[in-house]
């Protein structure tokens, strides 16, 4: 799946040995099989020309991002959730964020917010500002960041964004 992403779009960053950016895509699918457990199935899942688009289409409309990144360990209460600020603009109605543990090799699913919500709320991060002390923005990686306290639970979130 990341091998054809890359040949359709390329990639817009510099990359780092460890980046690990199949894990966005590993989140994608999680986040589907999510859905189905929850017996959501009339969704749309873009895996073509998805670039500059959501990853989701529910049936209501609601275009959804989902956000996974790599930890090496499970989450806490003060971790935080992130978007790269280059998708800022993309026509997203909700964020979904996850965690992946590389370790145990676990997702973690932390929660959703609108994307209003999320833009009055988060934290922008510029190249060279350190997030915590293990975590420095690289020049062309600056982010939006929230603490995941602020996202609603997934259950919870997904109940409001469905209607049900």
């Amino acid at each position: 799946m990341r091998a054809e992403r890359d040949r359709q779009y390329g990639n817009i960053f510099a990359e780092a040995n460890s980046d690990e950016r199949w894990v966005g895509d590993l989140g994608e699918i999680a986040f589907n099989s999510w859905l189905k457990h929850n017996k959501i199935n009339d969704h749309e899942w873009i895996l073509t020309g998805a670039a500059g688009r959501p990853d989701f289409v529910l049936a209501n409309g609601v275009r959804l991002g989902v956000k996974t990144v790599k930890r090496q360990g499970p989450p806490y209460e003060d971790y935080t959730a992130q978007i790269t600020a280059r998708h800022i603009d993309e026509p997203i109605d909700q964020f979904f964020f996850m965690s992946y543990d590389i370790v145990s090799h676990e997702m973690w699913l932390l929660g959703g917010i609108d994307q209003a919500r999320f833009l009055q709320q988060a934290r922008y991060y510029k190249a060279g500002d350190f997030v915590h002390p293990h975590y420095q923005i690289r020049p062309g990686h600056e982010i939006y960041n929230i603490e995941i306290m602020k996202l609603a639970r997934p259950d919870e979130w997904l109940s409001e964004v469905i209607g049900l």
